[in-house]
């Protein structure tokens, strides 16, 4: 027995059908751009029907209909939920744990960041996007690449420019050399359709390079309510699930894919600042929109969730937080939190990073698998009490106690007076200390080998030779 990843149902079988012949529609007489005539080429022989001149693939909705029945299904029932996340880095600024301040990202910063995350028992490690570190911006993902390598984070895989793509190329195959592995299982590379259901030349022309030489280039996608998206709630949805069946199908088509995931992230374009917002109630209505299609189609979900608007640790970080993460992970039965991020993706915090480890581990109780027998419900216990009695002294507390139950690390569990008299602390304060307690010199220590090292050089500074004015 377990909490998360039970049905959801805000749809009623009428609006489930509705959305899906709306995609239908859409996929038929909207499709998918793509600027990029071998890709086209590829997704004509898998079935889409191509108009070259417009750079458009089409799907005929009986098309769409055996492809949705010739995916793998996913067995809800047996799926075994799951709380997780990592520490991203992306483009912003670092909010120091010893001033307070925000400020811009150094080697030592960014290696101490990386330090923490490792540390924290409920984080699988960190990524990093683009370097943070300043460098020419025509060289930022292979510094990714060589900062994440060095300081044991992952890469995101951004590519950027298309003259990147041989020099990326010779990054993975010395990753590859040097780990005794073969660069598909290195390789890591992601376009985005920044517009809805349109991959841009220079990103069809990456996944395109890429691909013809065996590798896998991840397009991922964002919709903004108003903006990129109807404004509405069953607008932006079925649009979201039109992309996702295109992706699903390109991804067929490109790299054999048996499966079919929809993903969302969908939150608002707010009207009177433009901004892309993440701690909106609209976000997780959209994540149960579209895990309960996942259902009715009986293949994958996940959504973006767990994040926030506010610019530092506070109520509204955690509200936000919780307010999407924890509706996601109840319908879908998995939740991935981004730990340290704060103000859309623009603020990290080593202070938040504990504060969401400690979220992620309440988190992680919640989804764990709880019993109902006759040993679980302590019957004779119960009765061994009776009126009035207490459970402090049974057998049946001592062998359940430490599995049945979460014990928070800086959440409060002293009653006010004590709280008053042991120095009125909270848990941004025992969040600051952990931070704080990192050895940056410690973490300083790069992890290339050396000749890896002085091999990722090289390439960057051919890559400088020729990409830098």
């Amino acid at each position: 027995m377990h909490v998360a990843g039970h049905p959801y149902d805000l749809m009623s079988s009428d609006d489930l059908r509705l959305i899906h012949q709306s995609a239908l529609r859409i996929l038929d007489e909207i499709g998918m751009e793509v600027q990029d005539r071998r890709l086209l080429e590829v997704l004509a022989a898998h079935g889409g029907s191509v108009d070259f001149g417009r750079e458009r693939v089409t799907y005929a909705p009986s098309t769409v209909e055996d492809y949705i029945a010739s995916v793998e299904r996913v067995e809800w029932d047996s799926v075994t939920p799951e709380a997780s996340g990592s520490a991203g880095v992306y483009d912003g600024l670092y909010h120091d744990p010893f001033s307070g301040e925000l400020a811009p990202w150094t080697e030592e910063s960014l290696a101490s960041y990386f330090a923490l995350a490792a540390s924290l028992d409920h984080l699988h490690g960190a990524t990093l996007l683009g370097s943070r570190i300043p460098v020419p911006g025509p060289l930022e993902p292979l510094y990714e690449r060589y900062y994440a390598w060095k300081y044991s984070a992952r890469e995101h895989g951004s590519i950027h420019l298309d003259e990147l793509c041989p020099y990326i190329l010779d990054l993975y195959e010395a990753v590859a050399d040097d780990g005794g592995q073969s660069i598909q299982d290195v390789f890591r590379g992601t376009v985005y359709l920044m517009p809805p259901l349109k991959l841009g030349r220079h990103e069809a022309y990456q996944v395109s390079y890429f691909h013809e030489r065996g590798l896998r280039v991840h397009v991922g996608d964002m919709l903004a309510m108003g903006a990129s998206a109807p404004v509405t709630l069953a607008g932006a949805v079925t649009l979201n699930l039109a992309e996702q069946l295109a992706l699903g199908m390109f991804n067929r088509a490109l790299f054999g894919d048996r499966h079919l995931h929809l993903h969302a992230s969908v939150s608002v374009m707010d009207m009177r600042t433009a901004i892309y917002p993440y701690g909106r109630p609209e976000m997780a209505i959209t994540n149960l929109m579209t895990a309960q299609l996942a259902r009715h189609y009986g293949v994958g979900f996940s959504g973006h969730a767990g994040l926030t608007d506010a610019k530092l640790p506070s109520v509204e970080a955690g509200a936000q937080k919780a307010l999407t993460a924890i509706p996601t992970m109840l319908a879908g039965g998995q939740i991935w939190i981004d730990a340290g991020l704060l103000c859309i993706d623009q603020v990290f915090s080593p202070i938040q990073m504990v504060l969401d480890n400690e979220f992620l581990s309440a988190l992680q109780h919640f989804t764990h698998e709880f019993d109902i027998s006759e040993e679980s419900i302590g019957l004779q216990a119960i009765i061994d009490a009776g009126p009035g009695g207490h459970f402090l002294d049974k057998e049946h507390t001592v062998r359940h106690m430490r599995g049945e139950t979460w014990q928070p690390r800086l959440w409060s569990s002293l009653m006010l007076g004590p709280w008053l008299e042991s120095g009125r602390r909270l848990d941004v304060d025992y969040a600051r200390d952990i931070a704080c307690s990192v050895d940056r010199a410690a973490a300083r220590t790069g992890r290339l080998s050396e000749w890896l090292e002085q091999d990722v050089m090289g390439i960057i500074q051919k890559a400088r030779e020729r990409l830098v004015r």
